[in-house]
């Protein structure tokens, strides 16, 4: 009975962290077996859960916290569902992708002192691999334009967080666009950026 109740607050955990998440995602967070076990771990957590049909993703069910979930946790963050709930499962995307990194932190600032000036950047979601900082960003509906405008305030930057982090950083572009994919790896590497560019289809 412990075990499962610290199974219970270990994927509400998740969930406050990272927002929603599909099954399919805290199935393989939190190692839930088969999809019938997956499922019946998820039903019997119902009262601490919200639950959502997701058109994006085939309308699979998207979990979030509730008010009860969230005073279990005492966590104090709302979630509300909306067209930026798919925004979230594609940054779990890549959260599952590189292996659940312990210091996977959401849209946090990231502050640089440059001469006098202080340059503050806020990516989707920062993590450490192997020594080398990451910087993720989700491109699902913004337009070229403000990717370009990332990708230069990363090219001024990247020599300040090469000496902040004694490494140069790997910025991930990840793209629900797959058209895009050349686009964004030319336009980094132009920018002498160290880059990887993914997409749903590479990833699943």
């Amino acid at each position: 009975m412990l075990r499962k109740q610290q199974r219970m607050e270990q994927i509400l955990l998740s969930l406050d962290k990272l927002g929603f998440a599909t099954r399919t995602q805290l199935q393989q967070i939190h190692d839930l077996g088969s999809t019938r076990n997956a499922l019946d771990v998820l039903k019997r957590m119902g009262e601490y859960l919200q639950v959502k049909r997701h058109a994006p993703r085939n309308n699979v069910n998207v979990y979030y916290l509730n008010q009860k979930g969230r005073e279990l946790i005492g966590s104090e963050k709302e979630r509300k569902y909306s067209l930026e709930t798919e925004h979230f499962l594609m940054r779990n995307d890549m959260y599952i992708y590189y292996g659940f990194p312990d210091d996977f932190q959401i849209e946090r600032d990231v502050a640089f002192q440059s001469g006098l000036a202080k340059k503050v950047i806020r990516p989707d979601a920062r993590f450490s691999k192997d020594g080398t900082i990451y910087f993720l960003e989700v491109d699902r509906t913004q337009n070229m334009t403000t990717n370009k405008k990332k990708i230069a305030t990363y090219a001024e930057l990247s020599p300040l967080i090469t000496i902040q982090y004694k490494k140069c950083p790997i910025i991930i572009f990840y793209t629900s666009i797959a058209a895009r994919k050349d686009t964004i790896e030319k336009l980094c590497r132009a920018a002498k950026l160290n880059v990887e560019v993914k997409t749903p289809q590479e990833i699943r």
